[in-house]
């Protein structure tokens, strides 16, 4: 397997044989669509992040944190 199938196998968090059918494109080809995917999963996480600030708004100030832990956005 090449580098950039290893890089966007750790990327996704999948054996890199799970991307076998990327093996016809070279190593630029995989590094630009493993920073595209990379830059997507921030773009998600931000989403999220915002979107469960944005709901615990609507919370009262005490249970914030306890909501917030339940519903995973605790760093």
């Amino acid at each position: 397997m090449s580098e950039g199938l290893d890089r966007l196998a750790a990327t996704l968090g999948v054996p890199t044989t799970r991307l076998a059918p990327l093996e016809a494109y070279d190593d630029e080809q995989l590094r630009r669509f493993d920073d595209l995917t990379q830059g997507a999963m921030r773009a998600e996480d931000e989403a999220f992040d915002a979107s469960l600030n944005q709901a615990l708004r609507m919370v009262p100030k005490m249970l914030r944190g306890v909501v917030q832990r339940m519903l995973g956005g605790a760093r």
